[in-house]
């Protein structure tokens, strides 16, 4: 079958165009230093660089949460060593009122004190990291004008007394971060397991309210009063310290996982580099072999259109 000059040079043509789209996109990939623009460049590369751009989000995304949750449980174990300090405070405070040389004016200083005391530690169980409270569990916030997780209430008996309580308002259940695929963990304890239950603000208040009524009738009961809140004190200095050391760990097993997703991180960069990232030396040799193709084919090319040309003269 005999092949016509429009087809010849047609198909001379459409290889000179391929030759000259290959020293472009070559020439581009030197430039660059990219391996693919597009899809279609090198589908199954573009796949797998893909997987491990999602791999680095993911890895972002949880590099992130574990720095928030690091940042709330950093600020709960420092809160709660300045909490311990005030506690270790009320006990020395009381001790000194179980002397029986105090008298109803020093021992009214001393309830002063231990007032003092159980503000700073009421202001301390509200503690915000930014806008967000630390130990009301998983209500951080959303808390209406004036209202806290704790609070300080007074409320008038019949006989005049005036009985002062705190009061919790926050979550009653742990709050808790994602930082893997499936895995979360513990910020902490909530509010109500770390002060109410340990009868902290309780013990404190009763003791203040001991030290006022300064009970001269009944000495040794008001001896023993106070050496139960000394044992109690105690007992709540210890559940503290105990939280403490749970937040220690949590800080630690965050840390080691923040490490272990950093290397991770970087293995798939690199990865994602080695995959992306052109091979200049091989392209360079590619671009000279397309640069002396693509010269032939011009040359056929002319060759091709003269002699046409000498034939219809």
């Amino acid at each position: 079958m005999r092949i016509g000059f429009n087809t010849k040079f047609r198909s001379i043509l459409a290889d000179l165009n391929r030759l000259s789209s290959e020293v472009n996109l070559t020439q581009l990939k030197i430039a660059s230093g990219k391996n693919f623009f597009r899809p279609s460049d090198d589908p199954s590369s573009v796949v797998v660089s893909l997987n491990y751009k999602q791999g680095i989000f993911n890895i972002d995304k949880y590099q992130r949460a574990i720095e928030d949750a690091l940042g709330v449980l950093r600020s709960q174990e420092s809160t709660l060593g300045n909490v311990q300090d005030l506690i270790a405070r009320a006990k020395v405070l009381a001790i000194q009122a179980a002397n029986d040389i105090q008298n109803a004016q020093s021992r009214q200083a001393i309830a002063n004190e231990i007032d003092g005391i159980i503000s700073a530690i009421l202001a301390l169980a509200n503690s915000q990291l930014g806008e967000k409270y630390i130990f009301a569990g998983k209500k951080t916030s959303g808390y209406s004008a004036g209202e806290k997780p704790f609070e300080l209430i007074k409320e008038s008996l019949p006989d005049g007394q005036i009985i002062e309580r705190v009061i919790y308002n926050g979550s009653v259940e742990d709050l808790e971060v994602g930082y893997d695929e499936g895995l979360s963990i513990k910020l902490g304890r909530n509010g109500q397991k770390i002060f109410m239950d340990s009868g902290l603000f309780e013990t404190l208040l009763a003791l203040k309210r001991t030290l006022q009524d300064n009970n001269n009738v009944d000495y040794e009961k008001e001896q023993y009063e106070i050496q139960n809140f000394i044992d109690k004190l105690d007992n709540i200095y210890n559940c503290i310290s105990a939280e403490r050391g749970k937040i220690g760990s949590q800080i630690s097993h965050l840390e080691t996982k923040k490490n272990l997703y950093q290397d991770f991180k970087q293995t798939l960069e690199t990865n994602l580099g080695n995959i992306e990232s052109a091979d200049l030396a091989e392209l360079a040799t590619k671009l000279q072999s397309l640069t002396i193709a693509y010269d032939a084919a011009l040359r056929a090319t002319a060759m091709v259109s003269d002699l046409s040309l000498a034939k219809y003269l």
